[in-house]
């Protein structure tokens, strides 16, 4: 086999094994949506619904935590349709530069880097990705940070609001984004009479 047809073949083994993982995704994709519709469908049927909490001694307490102390939502979350139209993917939070950013929740460092010339800093929960721009932190990718604790502090600039916030993104595995703002309130899922 001579030198271009070995690289041809090489190629298309690595668009065969592309090929593969996309489908492999569409196929966890569509298990996790069907999933979800089926569970929503459940709790429809049998009256589930959620209602705040007046205190969280009770039981009932926010699944997160605001990532700066004090924190106030300066832009809410407003998704796209489709993940690939226009939106506001998350929410920004006044904070200035040097501000320090806790965990909302337990997990640990995935990314921490630049994208796009921002500086970034990600956290994955589970099957949650929680990501934080501009941010920065001195932990290394896999390191366990827990709910509340410092991770990183505000740095850089943001094509959100320069110097004057810090954009929180929150995406599932599956890659739908999600309001980062309804996980910061009690709220207890009880069956409906």
């Amino acid at each position: 086999m001579g030198q271009y047809e070995q690289a041809a073949h090489i190629r298309r083994a690595k668009r065969r094994k592309r090929i593969e993982a996309m489908r492999g995704r569409m196929r966890r994709n569509a298990l996790v949506s069907v999933t979800m519709l089926v569970v929503s469908a459940s709790a429809l049927a049998v009256g589930v619904r959620e209602t705040g909490c007046a205190h969280a001694d009770d039981g009932c307490a926010p699944a997160m935590v605001m990532p700066v102390k004090g924190g106030i939502v300066a832009s809410a979350f407003d998704g796209p349709a489709q993940v690939w139209l226009a939106g506001h993917r998350g929410i920004d939070i006044e904070a200035q530069e040097g501000t320090t950013l806790v965990a909302p929740v337990d997990g640990s460092i995935s990314f921490s880097g630049k994208v796009a010339g921002k500086s970034v800093v990600s956290i994955v929960h589970g099957a949650w990705t929680l990501t934080f721009e501009p941010a920065v932190t001195s932990l290394v990718v896999g390191s366990r940070v827990r709910r509340g604790e410092p991770f990183g502090t505000v740095s850089g600039t943001s094509d959100h609001c320069d110097g004057t916030c810090v954009h929180w993104g929150m995406r599932a595995a599956g890659r739908r984004y999600v309001d980062p703002e309804r996980w910061l309130h009690a709220q207890r899922v009880m069956l409906v009479e």
